[in-house]
């Protein structure tokens, strides 16, 4: 396979990460059949349409002749399936969300070359949000009568500012974060979980680090955590100390919430290295990450870093950091990372090759596709029914209890209570400059489907961060 460019992003020690810019229109990006993508400039004003309920036959890929029921995003007569994406294009987290979109249009466009669902071409709806929740709520108005699915929504308070129109519209959403409220089904009913939240996250990695530095002859290591505030950050830093109450294990440093990106990171930088910690526990973005891990590398601070998968950015390894990153970082995903030997990445890497674009070889383009598997399962099963509006598509959602991603990333089930659906299990995985310019993304795979003792045996009853 060819060698595949990554999203570079230019880092200087302990500088802040540079993300996408872009000023034009929101983007319309359409899953074309036949395997190539398409965008286009979309309209800023949409015609909100009036909700109407359709009976209308259809022939099924058999043949035979059934009735479905529509609404919204779905044309039976023009043949096409219509699904919206809210997503950062150009905010903070850009660099791992374009990747994201890019697996998306290549699965679907390769589920549209292979007979559609039900005989239907599947198209997405896509808006920019840059990060910020008064844009994402308005992407959402802007889409939510277009469509009849969510397949990607950035960012955890983003998508709880349209949770209630998400139920208003029983409209099934896929989030691009790992809040354990998701799994909460009290907290927001139809956005679909899929990964180990960011609390277990944090125990199934200080899990594997305290087992590292145990084997290295300490059996009682420190910890520092810092985090970005709100349910991005606090979710993961509530599993950090409670990972640490339960091992007995000291907290030298609580900096929870106290990562404020556009301010001055050297002051939680300085009390990390203070607080001389074995382990440290960081969530933010890429970019303030890098200005609070750099600030401590100058002052001669080493220790296991570990942090929530959106914290790093496979840029890492083409920067002043590389090498200290290589020593320092213990990863953590909610799926295999590129190459991983599932079948489900073989296809992932298949449509990268096929589809012939400078697509990077990045561990965010298989995270692209798991979520459009999970959607393709919602769809496929309101067809099934005889029921392909939002509310049909949400029924058919809550009969699934064993989504299979072909062994790229773990089952999800999305029926019974909290504690049934709960995910446990992550992957982990270390930086490698060999594995990227082997032409990986970087991320070398030390045991996929892995669950710490913490993880295994926590009471997971509710959210671990409650607003």
């Amino acid at each position: 396979m060819r060698k595949l460019r990554i999203f570079v992003l230019v880092l200087a020690l302990g500088l802040v990460a540079a993300a996408c810019s872009s000023d034009s229109d929101d983007t319309t990006t359409t899953a074309a059949s036949g395997g190539e993508t398409e965008t286009t400039t979309a309209a800023t004003e949409t015609t909100v349409a009036t909700e109407t309920t359709a009976a209308t036959e259809t022939t099924a890929a058999g043949g035979e002749t059934m009735e479905v029921k529509t609404d919204f995003g779905v044309d039976l007569e023009a043949g096409t399936i219509t699904i919206g994406q809210t997503a950062d294009l150009t905010g903070p987290f850009a660099p791992l969300v374009g990747p994201i979109l890019a697996g998306q249009q290549m699965y679907w466009a390769w589920v549209n070359g292979n007979g559609g669902i039900g005989g239907m071409e599947v198209l997405m709806e896509t808006r920019d949000t840059n990060y910020q929740v008064e844009q994402h709520i308005a992407a959402y108005d802007e889409i939510r009568d277009l469509v009849v699915a969510i397949s990607h929504t950035t960012g955890s308070p983003q998508t709880l500012a349209i949770s209630d129109a998400l139920v208003e519209d029983s409209m099934i959403a896929v989030p691009a974060t790992w809040y354990s409220g998701w799994t909460d089904t009290n907290i927001a009913p139809t956005v679909l979980h899929t990964g180990n939240p960011y609390c277990l996250e944090a125990m199934n990695g200080l899990d594997w680090m305290a087992s590292v530095e145990a084997e290295e002859g300490n059996d009682a290591p420190t910890l520092a955590i810092a985090s970005i505030p709100g349910d991005f950050g606090l979710d993961p830093m509530a599993g950090a100390l409670m990972w640490a109450e339960i091992n007995g294990i000291e907290v030298v440093y609580d900096g929870s919430g106290t990562i404020i990106p556009g301010q001055d990171q050297k002051p939680v930088a300085d009390a990390i290295v203070a607080s001389g910690a074995d382990l440290v526990y960081v969530t933010t973005t890429p970019g303030t990450f890098s200005e609070v891990y750099g600030a401590a590398l100058q002052q001669g601070f080493e220790a296991k870093w570990s942090g929530s998968g959106p914290t790093y950015n496979p840029a890492f390894l083409v920067s002043p950091i590389a090498d200290a990153i290589q020593r320092d970082w213990y990863g953590t995903f909610y799926m295999q990372p590129w190459g991983g030997d599932s079948a489900g990445m073989a296809l992932t890497m298949q449509l990268v090759e096929a589809s012939g674009a400078d697509i990077p070889a990045n561990d965010y383009v298989g995270l692209g596709v798991v979520e459009a598997m999970l959607v393709h399962a919602a769809l496929e099963a309101a067809y099934a029914s005889g029921d392909m509006t939002r509310a049909g598509v949400l029924a058919a959602l809550r009969t699934l209890d064993n989504v299979d991603f072909q062994g790229m990333a773990p089952p999800e089930n999305y029926t019974g209570s909290t504690a049934d659906q709960i995910q446990r299990v992550v992957t982990l995985w270390r930086p490698s400059v060999a594995n990227l310019e082997a032409g990986g993304s970087g991320s070398e795979i030390v045991e996929s489907d892995f669950v710490g003792p913490t993880a295994k045996d926590f009471d997971f009853q509710e959210a671990c961060f409650q607003f």
